[in-house]
């Protein structure tokens, strides 16, 4: 299968078209440490933290809510 053939260049913004991207080799890989879109999507366990107590908060007031929403309880 070639891969001159698998996609078609088409251009945008009244531009050329984008160069096809070569896949990665398998001596470029993965050496290991984390890519940089690996690195854009990862949390810190400060940012989980706080996004727990959040979602915790949240639903305490929920459950306040519908408990006195609750007629003789």
């Amino acid at each position: 299968m070639s891969q001159d053939t698998d996609r078609i260049a088409v251009p945008t913004n009244g531009r050329g078209p984008h160069p096809v991207a070569a896949p990665p080799t398998p001596a470029d890989a993965d050496q290991g440490a984390p890519s940089d879109e690996e690195m854009s999507t990862a949390f810190t366990p400060k940012q989980l933290a706080i996004g727990f107590a959040i979602v915790a908060s949240l639903v305490l007031l929920l459950v306040g809510a519908v408990r006195r929403r609750r007629p003789g309880g």
